[in-house]
């Protein structure tokens, strides 16, 4: 694979954690992006559900998708170009998170979009306003992208570390960021996010990226029919267009795949553990002595 970041020290990083945090923008950026969201915040509050997470793409307006996609590139691009090389970019949208007791968001990977583990895709998680324990703060297991592969459909599908989510969840690493600070996340390192516990919505701004040159494709997974999965060929343009049951509307069908969906077996998240550099002893001690991993 190609090195996304043109520092040496930035892609090493990235490459062992699966994240990376770094300062790139401006107070004034900042407040740029957070003033066109407050005219737009009613069209994307039409879609919340309560305490719960929910962005621009879920609204089902391309108008308004291509209004933000084309604003956050304009605000971001400098930078991604100084920090970036052999990439091509996504969408943007805005990404919400709800407050309340219930608003935490527990482990999990994000979609598939390109051939992995050859190429890579990330986003560039950008919080409009500090984050920490108590509004929203992002968590991620380090390292969790060398696990074990899967594939990662929409709507739904059985994901494969579902059972071992306790321990995951207590291992995740937190956070916290100041306005102008982004983290850089592979889509394939598990994560989530602290709840919201102040009085206001947790807003970030979503631009994601992959390598390049590469492919990029969407895996949709009818009536979860794991032997007829359907991928798509996509453009980043292809992003605007969904129909209700997030079947892409633009992009090309380019084939029906079939994918297992097995439930990660026990030695290899056991191996994992034995072989991660960023577990502490006690903690792999402690792990290795559960009898099963899935205790809570």
């Amino acid at each position: 694979m190609l090195p996304v970041f043109k520092d040496k020290k930035l892609q090493a990083k990235f490459d062992s954690d699966g994240y990376v945090k770094l300062q790139l923008f401006s107070a004034q950026q900042i407040a740029t992006l957070r003033n066109f969201y407050a005219p737009i915040q009613q069209e994307h509050e039409a879609a919340i559900r309560e305490e719960s997470l929910y962005s621009s793409v879920e609204t089902g307006n391309a108008d308004l998708l291509i209004r933000v996609d084309k604003i956050v590139k304009e605000v971001v691009m400098e930078q991604v170009e100084n920090v970036f090389q052999n990439y091509q970019t996504l969408i943007s949208n805005y990404l919400i998170k709800g407050n309340g007791d219930k608003s935490e968001l527990f482990p999990h990977q994000d979609l598939t979009f390109v051939n992995e583990p050859e190429q890579c895709s990330f986003n560039l998680w950008i919080p409009l306003q500090k984050t920490d324990k108590n509004s929203g703060q992002l968590r991620v297991l380090k390292g969790s992208h060398k696990i074990q592969y899967t594939l990662r459909v929409v709507p739904t599908y059985q994901w494969p570390f579902q059972k071992f989510s306790n321990t995951l969840r207590n291992l995740l690493t937190p956070i916290d960021t100041e306005p102008g600070e982004c983290v850089v996340l592979n889509h394939s390192v598990i994560h989530g996010s602290a709840p919201n516990l102040t009085s206001q919505p947790r807003v970030a701004v979503i631009l994601g990226m992959c390598s390049a040159p590469a492919p990029v494709y969407y895996y949709y997974m009818p009536n979860g029919d794991n032997m007829r999965i359907e991928k798509y060929l996509m453009t980043a343009e292809d992003y605007y267009y969904f129909l209700p049951d997030g079947r892409p509307q633009k992009g090309k069908l380019v084939d029906h795949v079939s994918y297992p969906f097995e439930p990660t077996h026990e030695e290899i998240f056991r191996n994992w553990i034995r072989q991660d550099s960023h577990l502490s002893f006690w903690q792999k001690n402690k792990l290795l002595h559960l009898q099963p991993l899935t205790s809570k």
